[in-house]
């Protein structure tokens, strides 16, 4: 009835002690279940305690290292792109460099090239200046001028003997008249006298042509002087723009190249250090995942729950309680 294997034993010295050992025995059984049933309660309560605890700290770890490990993907990604950025800038920056270089190096031909075609242009100009006002001097003088000629005057009386006017007789110019081959006086072409010929007057009608020609040509060399020189004074200003424009871009990028360069330290610090956190978790994780087995088959491995071993050993006490209060009934002891 009772169902109890330890009811045997009590049969076996139930010849010697029949009543005394069995309850003394009995009484025994039952302090024994009810301490393991206190064991087995304080060790429930332990694995649950520590499966709990075990479970938050694994998932707590398990999140960390996904965290951890998103974070040295994010950092080795932000490297990579302030690496690629800065070798970027830093191609740009020699380009604009080189540029500027080269348009400075064109700068100084261009402003010797134009230094040079302007002073040209100048001495050019003044020349064809000085060669307008010999022309003009001298057509403007040979317009009025005598020629090499005889004149033939309209009054006889102008004359005297055949002799040119206003030469007297007796004078030392008489006297070289009278001697063609001796060495005389000879007092020069002057203006309003003749000597041989017509009146030359130069080649008037030419002599336009010429001096217009040469006034274009002055024109020309005056229009070169002032194109090149608005022309260099665009360049220059041209020039200036591209290196105040060069040089802004210039501090740009190199601010941007130094910034990145700050970041990408820092970038590197961090993914050394989420590296060193990633494998501590990683390692705390293997810690708790190894505690965690340890806990299994003391908590978990045993047949039998805990609210099974609990309801048995339950069973078990009432059955031996029962036991007990028979063998101390009144009917019992009469017949002892």
């Amino acid at each position: 009835r009772l169902k109890s294997k330890d009811l045997g034993l009590l049969a076996q010295s139930a010849s010697v002690d029949p009543f005394g050992k069995v309850r003394k025995m009995i009484e025994n059984m039952i302090t024994r279940l009810m301490e393991e049933a206190n064991a087995d309660a304080q060790h429930e309560g332990f694995c649950d305690t520590e499966l709990g605890k075990s479970k938050v700290t694994r998932t707590k770890l398990s999140e960390e290292i996904d965290g951890l490990q998103a974070a040295v993907e994010d950092g080795k990604a932000t490297i990579t792109l302030l690496t690629e950025e800065t070798a970027t800038l830093t191609g740009e920056v020699a380009e604009l460099v080189k540029a500027m270089a080269e348009a400075s190096e064109m700068r100084e031909e261009e402003k010797a090239a134009n230094a040079k075609t302007i002073k040209d242009a100048k001495a050019a100009k003044a020349a064809v200046q000085a060669a307008i006002s010999v022309l003009q001097d001298f057509y403007k003088k040979a317009s009025t001028a005598t020629a090499l000629m005889q004149a033939q005057r309209a009054q006889p009386e102008d004359r005297q003997w055949g002799l040119k006017k206003d030469v007297k007789m007796g004078s030392e110019e008489w006297k070289s008249l009278a001697n063609p081959g001796s060495e005389g006086v000879d007092t020069g072409h002057k203006e309003g006298m003749q000597t041989f010929g017509d009146v030359y007057q130069g080649a008037q009608d030419e002599a336009g042509g010429v001096l217009a020609l040469l006034e274009v040509v002055e024109s020309d060399f005056g229009t070169l002087e002032a194109d090149t020189s608005v022309s260099e004074v665009e360049a220059q200003k041209t020039y200036e723009t591209f290196m105040a424009e060069s040089k802004k871009n210039q501090a740009v990028k190199d601010k941007k190249i130094r910034m990145n360069d700050s970041d990408l330290a820092s970038a590197n610090a961090k993914l050394t250090e989420d590296t060193a956190d990633l494998k501590a978790v990683q390692d705390q994780l293997l810690a708790a995942n190894r505690y965690y087995d340890k806990l299994v088959p003391q908590c978990m491995d045993q047949g039998m729950t805990f609210e099974e071993r609990t309801a048995a050993r339950k069973a078990e006490i009432a059955s031996l309680k029962e036991a007990l209060a028979i063998l101390s009934g009144e009917d019992i002891a009469t017949s002892a």
